[in-house]
């Protein structure tokens, strides 16, 4: 693959201003790390072609050629002419972050238009819709999986629609209400995202819960919120903007939620979730055996999960047989502690790509620790979004992991040092931790590392806007 290629570079440009979600201060700020250029391998997540994405490409393109034209009218001589074009466009496109940003902000009033028309659509459809529920999930970590789960168990009752995926900001969860939202809709599950003070406000602005649930609050987006005052205030704004009546569930072994949410209640019934009772670890399945089920999940936080789900399913009148049906029908989310195992070479891999946070990691390393006949291997490029406290956040990592692996492969970037400094710290064997350049190059690497009995965890994969 040519990875000089300009058409890639314009490609690139786009994708960052996708990732940093068409915010032109981030997208500013990561062209200046990236300094422009492609990473020299393949991108991480494809570029969505959005209606927004394609208009900004085209209009871009449009620009690029106008310039690159007028640029050619200088040469009388048409071979010229047509070689001055070519090379024109063809410069412009290493440097096409600059029609970028021009363009986003020509058609800022007219995207505000729309994206203002979504929302005030989609708040009108809500209002007509008495009978629909709507269950709001927030918070640092975990809020994917806890709106799968409980879309698993409540759907076999009722009619529920969720969320796609990650999409958690107004304009998504608005045109979720108005594609997929109608009369038959029992139950709407919304997951709710927060950079800024004030985000999960105007969300239930649109979707005002009778349900709250915060699954944990952590160092997770201290980039943007600053502080993790303002990510307890953020995040509890669930809890003063859903019903006054409603129920909220809050994650029972949460430091934070639980030294904080007496500022914030309203009038809600308050259930903190909180797995109960015996738990047996199925090393070979792998899973976990609770409430006589066995659940072929990694990590215990879901079991807490599942105790909250069983108390919200009988609130909402589900029957026994039916919360055990749901139950059987849960599965692990895909990137998020998956168990992959390879049987034939006794090779266990656990995905956990998409869990990027501070207790997303010590929930894997414990996980690591139930392996008692394995070989524990750690892969990881680190956190993003940490912000301040960085350092002390992947030193405390590395002190963790001391106690647990046997072998931790680091990407090398910006934090990663701090996560060796913690293993050495903490006594960690200097020849057990490898560096490779590059994520794909540690898992290029990795079958002249594993053998047979190995278990792998992959913790995080930094975006393309942080490489």
């Amino acid at each position: 693959m040519n990875y000089h290629n300009p058409i890639r570079f314009f490609y690139f440009h786009l994708l960052l201003l996708q990732l940093e979600e068409y915010d032109l201060s981030r997208f500013i700020k990561a062209i200046i790390s990236t300094k422009s250029i492609p990473p020299s391998r393949d991108f991480r997540k494809p570029l969505k072609f959005t209606s927004k994405i394609k208009l900004i490409t085209a209009l871009s393109s449009l620009l690029l050629l106008l310039i690159a034209f007028l640029a050619s009218r200088i040469f009388p001589n048409k071979q010229a002419k047509i070689v001055t074009l070519v090379l024109f466009y063809a410069l412009g496109l290493y440097f096409s972050y600059i029609f970028l940003i021009i363009i986003s902000i020509l058609i800022l009033p007219i995207d505000t238009f729309i994206k203002g028309l979504l929302i005030f659509l989609a708040k009108n459809k809500i209002k007509k819709l008495n009978n629909l529920k709507i269950i709001g999930v927030a918070g640092s970590y975990g809020k994917t999986g806890m709106k799968d789960l409980i879309t698993t168990v409540l759907e076999e009752k009722y009619q529920v629609v969720k969320t796609p995926e990650s999409v958690n900001t107004p304009v998504g969860i608005a045109r979720t209400i108005l594609n997929k939202i109608d009369e038959k809709t029992d139950i709407l599950v919304v997951e709710i995202g927060e950079y800024y003070p004030g985000d999960i406000k105007n969300i239930c602005s649109i979707a005002p819960p009778q349900i709250g649930v915060i699954t944990g609050i952590n160092e997770a987006h201290l980039e943007r919120l600053k502080s993790i005052d303002n990510s307890i205030k953020t995040i509890f704004e669930i809890a003063q903007n859903m019903k006054n009546d409603g129920l909220l569930l809050l994650n029972g072994r949460d430091k934070h939620i639980k030294n904080n949410y007496k500022k914030f209640i309203l009038n809600q019934e308050v259930y903190f979730y909180l797995s109960k009772g015996k738990i047996e670890f199925n090393e070979d399945a792998p899973g976990f055996i609770y409430q006589k089920l066995f659940f072929p999940v990694l990590g215990q936080y879901n079991l807490d999960k599942i105790d909250g789900i069983i108390y919200l399913a009988k609130k909402l009148r589900l029957t026994d047989s039916e919360i055990e049906s749901g139950l059987k029908k849960i599965k692990t989310p895909a990137h998020r502690l998956q168990p992959i195992l390879n049987r034939e070479k006794n090779i266990l891999v656990i995905d956990d790509s998409y869990n990027g946070n501070p207790d997303g990691v010590e929930e894997a390393i414990k996980t690591l620790s139930l392996f008692k006949k394995r070989r524990k291997i750690f892969v990881t490029p680190g956190l993003v979004e940490i912000g301040i406290k960085s350092g002390e956040v992947h030193r405390r990592i590395g002190e963790r992991l001391n106690d647990v692996v046997d072998l931790v492969i680091l990407v090398r970037n910006t934090v990663t040092p701090y996560i060796e400094t913690g293993l050495i710290k903490a006594g960690f064997d200097k020849i057990n931790i490898l560096w490779f350049n590059s994520m794909m190059e540690a898992q290029n690497n990795l079958a002249k590392i594993i053998k047979s009995g190995d278990v792998v965890l992959f913790q995080n994969d930094w975006p393309d806007n942080y490489v």
